[in-house]
């Protein structure tokens, strides 16, 4: 029976129905950055910072905030508020939407407690949007990690601290979905 689960969950992987992840995480100045690949396509994103008002993450910028994929996001009455934007100069965003591209993320989830907040969300590693800096398995790619202050649920205010990190994104192997799947039974 065992052969047969096995057998079957590796036509699964091999037709791209099965999902596996390898979650990393950085830690850097109290925010804390985990993500991992899905299957090859996307990338799956929790951010949490130290502010009850909104937390940024800015994908491979050329200087500063400009031409990153920024990621912004705080939670309203429990409800979390997302929005992709782009850097449209070394200190400023604007929604994707509002310069002609696309909101390229899913969210999955937010929360707000003990000061601070979680966003989670996912993104395609590359949507095609001029407005979206394309990512690939196996490129290590600088980001900007910001918050506003506590309270400052929007879009539209300034950031109270930012800093900065590199991160790796890592795609499994065909052999590690397998192993990670039979392990842990997906």
């Amino acid at each position: 029976m065992k052969a047969v689960t096995v057998l079957l969950l590796l036509c699964t992987l091999i037709a791209g129905s099965a999902v596996a992840q390898a979650w990393q995480e950085i830690n850097v100045e109290g925010f804390t950055l985990r993500w991992a690949t899905v299957s090859g396509t996307e990338l799956s994103v929790e951010l949490t910072g130290p502010t009850t008002g909104w937390v940024a993450v800015g994908f491979d910028p050329t200087m500063m905030m400009q031409n990153a994929n920024i990621i912004i996001g705080y939670v309203a009455s429990g409800i979390p508020e997302i929005r992709d934007d782009f850097g449209v100069g070394t200190t400023s965003h604007a929604a994707d939407t509002t310069l002609g591209g696309t909101h390229d993320l899913t969210i999955d989830g937010g929360s707000e407690a003990g000061g601070a907040t979680e966003i989670q969300f996912t993104i395609p590693l590359n949507s095609g949007d001029m407005y979206d800096r394309a990512l690939a398995p196996g490129g290590t790619y600088s980001v900007i990690l910001a918050r506003g202050a506590n309270g400052m649920d929007n879009f539209g205010s300034p950031h109270a601290f930012v800093t900065s990190s590199e991160i790796t994104i890592f795609q499994l192997s065909l052999e590690q979905e397998t192993w990670a799947s039979i392990k842990t039974g997906e």
